[in-house]
Parts: structure tokens; C-alpha cells; sequence
């Protein structure tokens, strides 16, 4: 697999003047396509733990630029961010491919450390994600170990780098996608609108254990629960219904012994995440800044 390092640091004015950027840093080549990232970086000399973060897209998308407010937050903050491009369609089946990227995502930064530019703490690498983002990096931090991600292929030169991170934080995510499928479903008529059913390739009555396989719910056990989780949502989501995906998970979560932190947004609906900065005066993204904050530098 061939590395690429954008050669320009920008360092941004302003409220980001103490952050490094790096933009399109290529972290994988599955089938030849480049997969990249964006970099953030505390200005100041570390070592500082890193939070490789997946953005949302419902997977028929994935912009790591969607998380440039929040890379620049933490980078503010003492930590890096690593915000990746997954592979995602509209049309095609991207499941497990999706998942396999966050796990090459961590090896690569582990593996690279130095390239990046920043001073790393490779020991200390948490996720991050926000909706269909959340979905696949707590597959990712849940069952790495599962034949479907461990097995991946084609390999690459850094597929038997460690993949255990430090934690997993959760914005909006669906844990429990035949519990998606049921409300889409209700809303779509045909297959096609179906965002479960396009990344699985196929629907839940077809292949009940997919569905099963392809939910963080399915994979929290006593053997992982050493990880610490935090889960956030609105209380007003239309799209993720948080009675049915972040309210289950973290009952699950807590009944197999995680540490977990759980922060409610009232009245926040879907997408406020990418939305708006965390700097943004009475926003809800202000409102769970400070409480992010607090988990990541306590458990990573």
C-alpha cells in the first residue's frame, strides 16, 4: 500500500490558532481506491492521545470534513483527531468493508505515528463516530476480534498492527439495525430508500443473522467490557430513533460491566453534530462539548 503525506501544514487563524491541519492523507488502498483522512494536531509538543473519528452519511457517504469543528476543538484541547473517509455507496454493499476501514484506520495511525507530523501516543486511540459513523467504529471497537473484520481482505502492510483502542464514543449512532430497518421500512416503501438494506445488500428476513452480526448490540460482552463508552443523542431525533438504538445499547452496555457515560440532548434532533461547532453559543453541540471533553481525557 502506498502512503501519501500532503507536504502543506496549514495552521488556521483565529479560533484554530493553535491547531495543525493535515488534509487528504491517504490511510488505505482497498481494491486501489484511496481511502483519506484529515489530520488535527495540538500545536504544542506532546505526546498526545489521538481520537480517530468516522462521520456520519447514513454509509452512502462519508466526508471526513463534516468533523472539522470538532477536530479543531479537541486539537484545542490537548488531543489529535484523525477523521476518516469510509467506503460507502448509495447502491452497492459496503458492509463489512466499512467497519474493516475504521480497524485499517487504526493501524495505520499506529503504524505512522511519526509521518503524521504530531506527537503521538499510539497507546492511547479512541474512536469516534456520529450516526452511520457511530455504527461501524463501535463495530469496530466491539468486534474487532469477529470473522467478518479480523479476516479482512486484501491485506495491507499493516494488518497485524494491534487494533484495541482506549474507548468509543457514540453520537447519534444505530446500534440495532434490524430495529433501523423496522422504522425504515415504515417510511420507504421500496428497498432502495432502505439505508439498512442497501449497506447490508439484502433484508432482515432474508438473512436474519446478518442483521444480527451487523450490530455493536449484538457484540457487547463481559470480554470487552473494559472499555469505556460514552453514548449521546438527541431526545428529538426523527432519523435515529434513540428508543430504539442509543437507549438499548447502553442498557446492554451497562448489564456487561463497561464504564459508560451517557449524555441525553434535549430537543437536539439528527445532524446537529456536523452541523454546528461546539463553539457556537447556546447550540447543542456547545451543550455536549464540555461533557465529551471531560470523558475523553478521563479514559484515554
Amino acid at each position: 500500500m502506498s502512503t501519501a503525506f500532503p507536504s502543506g501544514v496549514d495552521r488556521n487563524s483565529g479560533s484554530a490558532a493553535k491547531v495543525t491541519i493535515r488534509r487528504g492523507i491517504v490511510y488505505a488502498t482497498p481494491g486501489g481506491d484511496e481511502l483519506r483522512g484529515d489530520f488535527y494536531a495540538p500545536a504544542e509538543s506532546g505526546p498526545y492521545p489521538i481520537i480517530i473519528a468516522a462521520p456520519g452519511g447514513g454509509w452512502l457517504a462519508s466526508d471526513p470534513g463534516g468533523l472539522r469543528y470538532w477536530g479543531e476543538f479537541l486539537a484545542r484541547n490537548g488531543l489529535a483527531m484523525f477523521a476518516i473517509q469510509y467506503r460507502a455507496s448509495a447502491t452497492e454493499r459496503t458492509y463489512p468493508d466499512a467497519v474493516c476501514d475504521v480497524l485499517s484506520a487504526i493501524q495505520f495511525v499506529r503504524a505512522n505515528a511519526g509521518e503524521l507530523g504530531g506527537n503521538i501516543d499510539t497507546q492511547r486511540i479512541g474512536l469516534l463516530g456520529s450516526s452511520a459513523g457511530a455504527h461501524v467504529a463501535a463495530l469496530a471497537a466491539l468486534a474487532w476480534d469477529a470473522p467478518q473484520f479480523a479476516n479482512r481482505a486484501p491485506k495491507n502492510a499493516h494488518t497485524d498492527v494491534d487494533v484495541h483502542v482506549k474507548l468509543l464514543a457514540g453520537v447519534y449512532g444505530v446500534y440495532d439495525m434490524f430495529a433501523h430497518w423496522q422504522r425504515e421500512i415504515a417510511d420507504f416503501s421500496q428497498a432502495s430508500g432502505r439505508r439498512t438494506e442497501c449497506f447490508l445488500g439484502t433484508a432482515p428476513y432474508s438473512d436474519r443473522q446478518l442483521y444480527f452480526d451487523a450490530s455493536p448490540i449484538s457484540h457487547v460482552r463481559y470480554a470487552t467490557n473494559k472499555l469505556p463508552v460514552f453514548v449521546t443523542y438527541g431526545t428529538a431525533d426523527g432519523v435515529v430513533d434513540s428508543g430504539s438504538q442509543s437507549e438499548p445499547f447502553l442498557r446492554a452496555l451497562k448489564q456487561a460491566g463497561h464504564i459508560v457515560r451517557e449524555c441525553p440532548v434535549d430537543g437536539a434532533g439528527h445532524f446537529w453534530f456536523s452541523d454546528e461547532g461546539p463553539d457556537e453559543p447556546a447550540s447543542f453541540a456547545s451543550f455536549l462539548a464540555p461533557h465529551l471533553l471531560r470523558f475523553l481525557k478521563r479514559h484515554i
